[in-house]
C-alpha cells in the first residue's frame, strides 16, 4: 500500500522560501561577480610571474576564451551557493532531512573542490614553468585541454541539479535555469573584464628596438621572396625558449658545415645577432681554451668564406656584411654611465651588459672579427660595403682577450 507523501514535490518558489529563494538567487550572482573579478586579476597577477623569462602573452582569441571560461566557472560555483542557501534552515517541505543534508554537503564539496582545482592548474603553470629558460608552452591548457575549459561548468552546474532532484521534481527549472545561467554569463563576459594590456604594453614598451627590428628585417626579406611565418616571428621575439635557442644552435651550425649557407637562414642570423639570443647553454659553460665556444653565433672566419663563396652583387652579400656589422657593435657597445642611467634605452643596456660578458666568456673572437674586417677592406671589390664594416681597435683592459692570428685566405671558396 502506498504511503502518504512517497511522491516529491514539486519545486517552487513557495516551497523553497519566497524570501529565501530570491536571497540566494542575489547571492549566487554576487559570488559570481566577485569570483571572476578574482579570477581575471590572478591571471594578470601569475602572468607577472612569467616575466622572469618570456612572458605568457596571449593573443586577443586566447583572451576572449579564457574570459568566457572563467565567467562559466564563476556563474556554475555562484549556483552552487544559490542552492546551498536554499536549502539551509528547515523547510517543512523537505520530508526527509538526510537528502537536504546530502545535498547541501555535495554542493559544497563539487564547489569548492572545483575552487581548489583551477586555482592549483592556475597558479601552478605560471609560477614553476613559465619562469623555467626553455619551457616553451610545452603545456598547452588551451591547445591540449580545451575540453576541460567545457567540461568543469558544466559539471558543476548539473551535478548540483542532480542532487536536488533527489528532493524536488524540477520539471522546467532546469531549462529556465540553463536560460538564466546563459543571460548571467553573457552579463559577466561584458562587464567584469579587466585591462589587460597594461602588462603586455609594458613588455612591447620594454623590447621596442628588438621587435621592431624583426619587423624590418622580415619587410626586407619579403622583397627578396623570403616570407617567414609568424610562428618564425615569435620565435624570434622570445629569448630563452626551447625553440628559440634551438634556432641559435641550428643557424650557428649551417655555418660550419662548409656548404653555401641559404639566404632565409642568413637573415635570421643577422637578426638573432641584432637581438642578443644565446644557445641558452649559459655564458660560462667552457673555460680556459675552450672559451671561444661559449660564443653563440658564427665565427667571423666563418662568415667570411661565405662572403667569397657568392658573387659581389647577390642578396647574400649585403646580408653577410650586415652579419659582421652585427657582430662588430657587440664589441663595440656603448659603455653605460651608471650615473645617466635613465638618458639609455633598455635595448642600450643590454647590449652594454652583453658587451661585458663577451670580454669575459669568450678569447679570440674579437681579434678575430678585426682581422676579417681589415682582410675584407683589403678588397677593393667589396668597397660598397664599407660602411657596414667599421674598423675598431682591439681591447684588453681586462686581460681576458687574446689576438688569434688567422690565416684567411680563399681556399674554402667554391
Amino acid at each position: 500500500m502506498l504511503r502518504k507523501g512517497f511522491l516529491k514535490p514539486k519545486i517552487s518558489i513557495s516551497k523553497l522560501g519566497k524570501g529565501q529563494f530570491w536571497t540566494g538567487i542575489i547571492i549566487g550572482v554576487v559570488i559570481s561577480f566577485i569570483l571572476n573579478y578574482f579570477l581575471n586579476y590572478s591571471r594578470e597577477a601569475l602572468r607577472l610571474f612569467t616575466f622572469l623569462a618570456d612572458p605568457y602573452i596571449l593573443t586577443e582569441k586566447e583572451f576572449r576564451i579564457y574570459d568566457i571560461f572563467f565567467t562559466c566557472f564563476s556563474t556554475s560555483i555562484g549556483f552552487g551557493f544559490t542552492i546551498i542557501y536554499w536549502l539551509r534552515g528547515r523547510n517543512v517541505n523537505i520530508k526527509k532531512n538526510y537528502l537536504k543534508t546530502f545535498t547541501i554537503t555535495n554542493s559544497l564539496i563539487v564547489t569548492f573542490i572545483s575552487l581548489m582545482a583551477v586555482s592549483r592548474i592556475g597558479s601552478i603553470l605560471p609560477i614553476t614553468l613559465y619562469g623555467f629558460h626553455g619551457y616553451d608552452n610545452h603545456l598547452d591548457i588551451l591547445k591540449d585541454f580545451w575540453l576541460l575549459l567545457v567540461l568543469i561548468p558544466l559539471y558543476i552546474f548539473f551535478t548540483n541539479w542532480n542532487s536536488i532532484k533527489l528532493i524536488f521534481r524540477t520539471k522546467n527549472w532546469v531549462l529556465i535555469s540553463i536560460l538564466f545561467y546563459c543571460l548571467t554569463v553573457f552579463y559577466l563576459y561584458k562587464t567584469t573584464t579587466v585591462n589587460r594590456e597594461i602588462l603586455n604594453k609594458g613588455y612591447y614598451t620594454h623590447n621596442k628596438e628588438r621587435f621592431e627590428y624583426i619587423d624590418r628585417e622580415i619587410k626586407k626579406a619579403k622583397s627578396l621572396d623570403i616570407y617567414f611565418s609568424d610562428t618564425t616571428k615569435q620565435i624570434l621575439q622570445k629569448r630563452y625558449a626551447e625553440r628559440t635557442t634551438n634556432l641559435v644552435q641550428k643557424t650557428k651550425k649551417a655555418f660550419k658545415k662548409g656548404s653555401i649557407v641559404s639566404l632565409d637562414t642568413l637573415l635570421l642570423q643577422k637578426i638573432i645577432i641584432h637581438n642578443m639570443n644565446d644557445e641558452g647553454f649559459g655564458w660560462y659553460r667552457y673555460r680556459r681554451d675552450d672559451k671561444d665556444k661559449n660564443w653563440p653565433y658564427p665565427l667571423p672566419e666563418e662568415v667570411y668564406y661565405q662572403i667569397l663563396k657568392h658573387d659581389i652583387d647577390s642578396p647574400e652579400i649585403k646580408v653577410l656584411f650586415g652579419i659582421l656589422n652585427e657582430q662588430t657593435s657587440l664589441f663595440t657597445a656603448k659603455v653605460i654611465n651608471w650615473g645617466n642611467w635613465d638618458s639609455y634605452s633598455v635595448y642600450e643596456r643590454e647590449k652594454s651588459m652583453f658587451k661585458k660578458r663577451l670580454f669575459f666568456s669568450t678569447q679570440t673572437i674579437q681579434g678575430r672579427l678585426i682581422q676579417v674586417i681589415k682582410e675584407l677592406k683589403t678588397n677593393k671589390e667589396y668597397e660598397k660595403y664599407y660602411y657596414l664594416i667599421p674598423e675598431f681597435e682591439f681591447q684588453n683592459d681586462d686581460g681576458n682577450q687574446d689576438y688569434f692570428e688567422l690565416e684567411l685566405t680563399g681556399a674554402n671558396n667554391g
